[in-house]
């Protein structure tokens, strides 16, 4: 191909985005616009009532459920109640005066705590904080253990983080007497349509459209439709006056889904070499919050780190009880990786821990450990990998290992404090069920591409029109790419779990070649030729013998004067999930006065099959390690004894900053590729998974000090020193 694989600035999004002419949510603001504000709980645990008053509404005042909480409020920020105004300071300075009676009761913070019967309730009508309790098992731990040279045993945690999105989240639905439409700063307009329509339709409202401008960041946190945005639309066909709203930062920290929180006991049985033997354990999946479709969804994500803990290695003893607790606290749903962190997180923790152990090299007991490769390779917890050369990736790692372990043998001889880690991360994505497509010959021969997907700053249009630009031989700059309004396209499905440009681009590929098959035989008929006496290049159908030719321009008024439209739709049906994965070495450096972690070498080894555009994708890496060293250093949502949330602010909750930025020196491995016609398997998530364990093996080496906990906080390695 001609550009696919080539690396190309992104043509489609870039320009305005950095010339500021993006449109936001927040610079939507309509004639005749109200203002919405949320009243918000400012107990983790408390029956309540709010004395309303002006255009005031509580869950009920309105004819229809949106999700606001009623008489009880089971975590700080949760909503209580909204209030209109003709501007956003007096909609706030109204909220402020609401009178609100509280009658506070126990909250329950500690999700093992949690699980005990005496615990109370995170609800007063629960019956048990634990929701849903599952089991995966494979082979006999028992024995595994008891044939055991030694046994690792311990307490992992992931902590719960936030996902700080540098955008808020903020909505705006207007009503004109016959449809409703609303701007969401989400990832997937097709979502925010299906669940506004099913309750606006409950007001006589039948059709709905739903639109996604320019969105500043997600991580998976703005998949799901919340309260807000549902409250909006429905005050919007109420009032008959468009209705807008905008978290403030502190808001969006309490009341956006939050990701991670699980804690694993485990019990792991090693043999003299590093083998591992088996592992057992219980996960501690804390869901937050009791809101019961928000928590089953969720839960398959500590399902999924569970069935991952073998990772790429030959385990066949596993048995890990998994829980879902709810606590009062802000619920978990999907964040980058969902699911895969915590379960790679745990595995290459404990396969380091067993390094330690029995005195093994961390690369080599992975070596030792590995699965030689996989084609539709099922794990005995119940994973499949599409593909995979886990021996030959190894093995393309092992020299860097090595050059890094030199480096940070040079500094100790200095006397400083430096240390080396490995991770050899499993991932399971780019889901299904499909994603879909529309390609069009447009005036003046352009080719136009709609994405049924919901792409939020990746670079995926650039992918999709390298894509179509191929099949149709012709310069990217000649594709139009559009996404993100349901009025574009019959339907479609979002953007999260690195599925885009596998699944979304399959979609593109597939209508391309459609299109282009429906256009050779409009061009064989307007020159009056058969289709197998053409050819096609460079943009144009050429008669084979004579030269005669006819252009994209040209075939665009020829096909509607023969009563053709020329173009042409795909839904790409994904049966089953992708696994990428890879090798990740990350070399540290500790200031024993301080405690401070400084990541001074990272390098990446990855086989994410076909990659469409390597400067995009390298990007996608940069971001997801620093993300990963986030979690390993720096983040953590903290929680008082009473449920209020303390990370309210950057100040409080510290992201990277620029100072904290990790230069990755990033591999494309290219060994195994997925059956799609791109062969790609996805990459945004694959960093993420992968630095978080890797840095915190590399401070475990620099330490000589098993590490059970995050963030390694300087405070928190001083302690360690």
């Amino acid at each position: 191909m001609r550009y696919v694989g080539k690396p190309l600035k992104r043509v489609v999004e870039d320009v305005p985005l950095i010339t500021g002419r993006a449109t936001f949510v927040y610079d939507i603001t309509l004639p005749s616009t109200l203002h919405a504000v949320f009243l918000r709980s400012q107990y983790a645990h408390a029956k309540f009532k709010v004395h309303c008053r002006g255009l005031c509404y509580t869950a009920e005042d309105l004819p229809v459920k949106v999700g606001l909480a009623e008489r009880e409020a089971v975590y700080v920020g949760q909503p209580l109640a909204v209030v209109l105004a003709e501007d956003e300071y007096t909609a706030r300075d109204l909220v402020s005066s609401i009178e609100v009676e509280y009658d506070p009761l126990p909250a329950v913070v500690d999700p093992i705590k949690a699980t005990e019967e005496s615990s109370p309730k995170a609800r007063s009508d629960l019956k048990s904080n634990v929701f849903r309790e599952e089991r995966v098992e494979a082979g006999d731990v028992g024995v595994a253990l008891r044939r055991a040279h030694a046994v690792v045993e311990g307490t992992l945690l992931n902590q719960r983080l936030i996902p700080s999105a540098m955008e808020m989240r903020g909505a705006v639905a207007s009503y004109d007497g016959n449809r409703l439409t609303v701007w969401s700063s989400t990832q997937s307009a097709f979502f925010v349509k299906k669940a506004v329509q099913g309750l606006v339709s409950k007001l006589g409202v039948r059709s709905v459209r739903a639109v996604q401008p320019a969105v500043g960041g997600a991580f998976g946190s703005k998949l799901m439709t919340y309260p807000e945005e549902l409250a909006v639309s429905a005050l919007a066909v109420l009032t008959k006056r468009p209705v807008k709203w905008f978290n403030t930062r502190a808001e969006d920290m309490a009341s956006t889904n939050q990701g991670r929180d699980m804690i694993l006991k485990f019990r792991a049985g090693v043999d003299r070499q590093g083998r591992i033997l088996g592992i057992e354990g219980t996960l501690y999946f804390d869901a937050g919050a009791p809101i019961a479709e928000v928590n089953e969804s969720a839960f398959g994500m500590a399902s999924t780190a569970a069935r991952m803990i073998t990772g790429h290695y030959d385990i066949g003893n596993v048995n890990v009880r998994v829980l879902g607790v709810n606590t009062n606290k802000t619920v978990i749903e999907a964040y980058r990786g969902a699911g895969r962190p915590e379960g790679s997180y745990f595995i290459e923790r404990i396969v380091n821990l067993a390094a330690r152990k029995v005195g093994v090299d961390q690369f080599e007991i992975r070596q030792l450990n590995s699965l030689k490769e996989a084609n539709q390779y099922r794990t005995p917890t119940g994973m499949t990998h599409d593909s995979g050369r886990y021996w030959e990736a190894l093995e393309r790692a092992k020299p860097a290992y090595l050059e890094l372990r030199r480096k940070r043998d040079e500094m100790r001889s200095r006397g400083e404090t430096a240390g080396v880690g490995v991770a050899f991360p499993a991932e399971i994505a780019s889901f299904g069920p499909y994603e879909t497509a529309k390609v069009k010959l447009t005036s003046g021969g352009k080719v136009q591409v709609v994405s049924g997907s919901g792409p939020h700053g990746q670079g995926d249009g650039t992918a999709f029109a390298m894509i179509a630009a191929d099949v149709f031989e012709v310069d990217p700059s000649q594709v139009e790419v559009l996404w993100g309004d349901t009025d574009l396209i019959a339907d479609g499905q979002y953007t999260a779990g690195s599925r885009t440009v596998a699944i979304g681009g399959a979609a593109v590929y597939e209508a391309s070649l459609r299109l282009k098959e429906r256009l050779a035989k409009t061009a064989a008929e307007a020159m009056g030729v058969d289709v197998a006496q053409l050819e096609y290049s460079e943009g144009k159908f050429r008669r084979k013998g004579d030269g005669d030719s006819m252009d994209l321009s040209r075939l665009f008024d020829a096909s509607l004067s023969m009563g053709v439209v020329p173009e042409e739709s795909y839904s790409y049906v994904q049966k089953l999930y992708y696994s990428p994965y890879g090798v990740h070495l990350a070399l540290v450096k500790v200031d024993r006065e301080t405690g401070e972690v400084r990541v001074l070498d990272y390098r990446a080894f990855d086989d994410v099959g076909t990659v469409v555009n390597p400067l995009t994708t390298e990007g996608q890496v940069h971001g997801a390690v620093l993300q990963g060293v986030g979690q390993a250093l720096y983040e953590a949502a903290i929680y008082g004894d009473d449920g209020s949330l303390l990370s309210t602010d950057f100040l409080s909750y510290h992201v990277p900053r620029p100072k904290d930025y990790v230069r990755v020196l990033w591999t494309s491995l290219g060994l195994a590729k997925s059956d799609n016609p791109l062969g790609a398997k996805g990459i945004g998530e694959l960093g993420t998974i992968a630095a978080t364990p890797a840095v915190v093996n590399a401070v475990e080496d620099a330490l000589n000090r098993e590490l059970l906990t995050m963030p390694l906080t300087p405070e928190v390695v001083v302690r360690h020193l």
